[in-house]
């Protein structure tokens, strides 16, 4: 075998392994929310939030907002979700103990007006 062929072989191989560690990585990329189905939300009485879901087994926290973007908190205590919906002020209690507490993705955009 010449070199010639020794290089295009390696350039043939290094060009396949990666394609398939692109389309690996695209995998990954992914966002857990197009993976996971819908949570059922019920509205709640909050100038801010528009209503709410709870996935106890996943431990999700979905939460609408009156913008009209909804956010999928992971890793969620089901206690957060009970405390959240006895709330006097479900904003506040978002903004305190949810917020930036937990890891989140974005499951859809705002709404333009």
């Amino acid at each position: 075998m010449d070199s010639h062929s020794r290089i295009f072989r390696l350039t043939r191989r290094a060009a396949l392994a990666w394609i398939f560690g692109a389309l690996f990585i695209a995998t990954l990329a992914v966002p857990l929310a197009a993976q996971q189905p819908e949570i059922k939300r019920k509205p709640v009485e909050s100038s801010v939030l528009a209503a709410v879901g709870y996935d106890a087994g996943k431990r999700l926290l979905e939460i609408e907002f009156h913008s009209g973007a909804i956010y999928r908190y992971l890793e969620v205590p089901e206690e957060i979700h009970r405390r959240l919906l006895a709330a006097e002020s479900k904003g506040h209690f978002f903004g305190a103990n949810i917020r930036d507490k937990f890891r989140s993705e974005r499951v859809k955009n705002r709404t333009a007006k």
